[in-house]
């Protein structure tokens, strides 16, 4: 059955690794390049007192970079369409499934085999890529702090091996189920967009409780690193929320200070202040691996549903 895994799909796999050999030609020199340039900026600015304004001079001239880094973020989804959905799909809607199921190899050991390589390939490919964006971002993580970010935190770490499993774990179920290849590719890639949109906007920031911190209006954040911002709001001195600045409400110190920027550090020293509901820097790598066995656990699921619909296939 390896063999004819290989046979069937080397094609497949042959493109991949040419598709992740041309990204490693460009993210490893370029990253080299920024890693320096970075560290040397940090010299600099340290004696300058300037490391404030590090980000807009290090990473001027890498828009089309940051562009190609925020594409890998597709790349599951792909797997899932090109690799899970014609899998079982294809076998069927050719008819070849019924040669290949009335042979020695049962329909279950030859599904378990031709799932398990893909599954591994996806995997394998998913944490490379997922190694060389987490090594290319290091100086964008430390500088902006924004690993948390939609396009960063879905693009490092754990998570695109889970998406990858996931998406074509996806793809197998919808060819299963579906037993055509252009309706489980729509599917897949529907229901796939689906549920990262869910999970992305709704789901991830229930993971853990969120912290919730005070300090002054105008005063520094008690967070620090690549936290995640939650949601914030203005305190009045009793502990009310406010929805606006009361002219009637405020301190008479502050009410000549309308318009100009002393007003917040004046509403400061007389007890205003700002609750941040947050998740801290340290909870990304606790975030990463909840979220990926999130979705290794929804793959192992269509999986399931897929060998049990392969089952009951006629032929």
């Amino acid at each position: 059955m390896t063999y004819l895994v290989w046979r069937q799909h080397r094609n497949q796999l042959i493109f991949a690794c040419g598709a992740l050999a041309a990204l490693a030609l460009i993210l490893v020199p370029t990253g080299v390049h920024l890693a320096a340039s970075y560290h040397a900026g940090l010299r600099n600015c340290a004696v300058s007192g300037t490391c404030g304004d590090l980000g807009d001079s290090l990473f001027r001239n890498y828009g089309l970079l940051f562009d190609l880094i925020g594409l890998t973020a597709a790349v599951p989804a792909l797997f899932g369409v090109f690799w899970g959905a014609p899998l079982v799909a294809s076998e069927i809607e050719t008819g070849t499934h019924q040669l290949a199921w009335t042979q020695t190899v049962t329909r279950r050991r030859w599904l378990a085999a031709k799932a398990g390589w893909i599954l591994l390939a996806a995997a394998v490919w998913g944490a490379a890529m997922s190694a060389l964006v987490t090594w290319w971002s290091g100086p964008v993580n430390a500088v902006n702090e924004s690993r948390f970010n939609l396009g960063h935190f879905d693009t490092q770490g754990f998570v695109p091996i889970g998406y990858a499993v996931f998406a074509v774990a996806l793809g197998i179920a919808a060819g299963a189920v579906l037993r055509r290849v252009l309706p489980a590719l729509a599917v897949t890639l529907g229901v796939f967009t689906a549920v990262r949109f869910a999970v992305d906007y709704g789901l991830r920031q229930h993971y853990l409780s969120p912290l919730t911190r005070t300090f002054p209006l105008g005063g520094q954040s008690v967070a620090s690193g690549s936290f995640w911002t939650i949601g914030t709001r203005v305190l009045t001195p009793l502990g009310h929320t406010s929805d606006g600045i009361n002219l009637s409400s405020l301190p008479a110190a502050c009410r000549a200070l309308i318009g100009r920027d002393p007003l917040t550090q004046c509403l400061g020293a007389h007890g205003w202040r700002i609750a941040s509901t947050y998740q801290p820097a340290s909870r990304f790598w606790a975030f990463q691996g909840i979220e990926t066995a999130v979705y290794l656990g929804l793959a192992a699921a269509l999986l399931v549903l897929a060998f049990r619909v392969v089952a009951r296939i006629d032929g």
